[in-house]
């Protein structure tokens, strides 16, 4: 058996030999890579200000003026990057950033509209995990295809105390003004999981900040770190922020808060949000030209994420593997990480090709036409 650093070498040569289009993943800038290695990954930061034998306590720990600096700074980032009223970079993971919310905001036996997994939704809100985990209780939105059914959602009856948008699979934004008119005494909560970069950089729902909180994943679209992200306003800070410690989690990474600072520095001088959203479009096309089968037409997507239509997509998933294409088991394709790897509209006709060459099993063919898009890359 391969010892783990013969491991961590094979996985980076073989990451560095595909084409990665699964919209669940990303790659980071280098200076945000190094920086989860720096001393803030041996360090703790806990502020507590509280009394201990009648002595203030503010840090439980020494040695923390760098930390707290830290986080300030990279919650002033994010702030500014989303136009927010207040942000939280605790939070370990875009699951957990949905736990602290929701066990925030919502108490038990109260109840929430989600979108639903067969449209795409968060298997998380789903009745066996964060509801029965919370003691909250979820209902579907309605939906007409990819997009909710506004009409319907106006006929659902009863006291909701949140609405929660997004999806795992993320193809249109939302019609934020009449969702806040048909639920005015209702949180709006907005899991960007997989819009997060687009949202940073003000390229997908222009209004998501009509939403009372925005979080997810650093990781997906977002081209950070793995860990999670909140955002929103002020009348919600102090819920949302006081208690997350022990409840959630306890330490929150520092190392990991410190690359997500560099990726959002990244973001305020790149065009990536609309790079992402300008190669979706160009791969659309390629693939309709192609005959390539595509969900959602004609539509097929406004975000940076589509869905190939075909029934065996597993098996499909693993032979486009075979070609050193990635595309998820549920035939999710996104343009995160190649736009990060500097591919731009004029490759998105090879990358096509490539698809197409994969699909029809022509394996070797495949190959060739990744390589000349490898050879195009570059590392952020």
């Amino acid at each position: 058996m391969a010892g783990v650093s013969e491991l961590i070498r094979k996985q980076e040569n073989f990451r560095r030999n595909v084409l990665a289009l699964q919209p669940s993943e990303n790659t980071i800038p280098r200076k945000a890579l190094r920086a989860l290695s720096s001393d803030f990954e041996q360090r703790y930061s806990l502020v507590i200000d509280s009394i201990f034998r009648d002595q203030k306590i503010h840090n439980a720990y020494a040695g923390t003026k760098h930390s707290e600096a830290l986080v300030d700074e990279v919650e002033r980032l994010a702030r500014k990057a989303f136009k927010s009223d207040f942000a939280d970079v605790r939070p370990i993971a875009g699951h957990l950033a949905a736990m602290q919310v929701l066990g925030s905001l919502l108490k038990k036996g109260e109840k929430f509209l989600y979108v639903p997994m067969s449209k795409g939704g968060y298997d998380g809100y789903t009745p066996p995990f964060l509801p029965a985990l919370l003691g909250i209780e979820g209902r579907e939105i309605p939906m007409n295809g990819w997009k909710i059914d506004y009409e319907r959602l106006s006929k659902v009856k009863g006291y909701f105390r949140a609405v929660i948008l997004g999806a795992s699979l993320f193809l249109h934004p939302y019609d934020m003004k009449r969702i806040k008119e048909l639920f005015p005494d209702s949180l709006i909560l907005y899991d960007a999981s997989h819009a997060l970069g687009l949202l940073a950089t003000g390229t997908f729902q222009k209004d998501f900040n009509e939403a009372d909180v925005i979080y997810g994943s650093t990781h997906k679209n977002f081209p950070g770190p793995q860990g999670g992200l909140i955002v929103g306003k002020k009348d919600v800070e102090q819920s949302v922020k006081s208690n997350p410690i022990w409840n959630y989690y306890d330490n929150f990474h520092l190392s990991r808060i410190s690359a997500l600072g560099i990726s959002l520095e990244y973001l305020s001088k790149s065009n990536y949000g609309k790079k992402c959203l300008e190669n979706r479009k160009h791969l659309v096309e390629s693939l309709t030209d192609r005959r390539v089968r595509l969900a959602n037409r004609p539509e097929v997507s406004e975000s940076a994420m589509f869905l190939l239509d075909y029934e065996n997509m597993p098996e499909i998933s693993k032979k486009l593997e075979s070609a050193n294409i990635l595309v998820d088991s549920i035939g999710r394709v996104g343009t995160n990480e190649i736009t990060m790897r500097g591919l731009g509209p004029k490759h998105m006709d090879i990358v096509g090709e490539a698809l197409e060459e994969g699909l029809k099993s022509k394996a070797t063919q495949a190959k060739r036409v990744v390589k000349r898009l490898l050879d195009s890359m570059i590392w952020p």
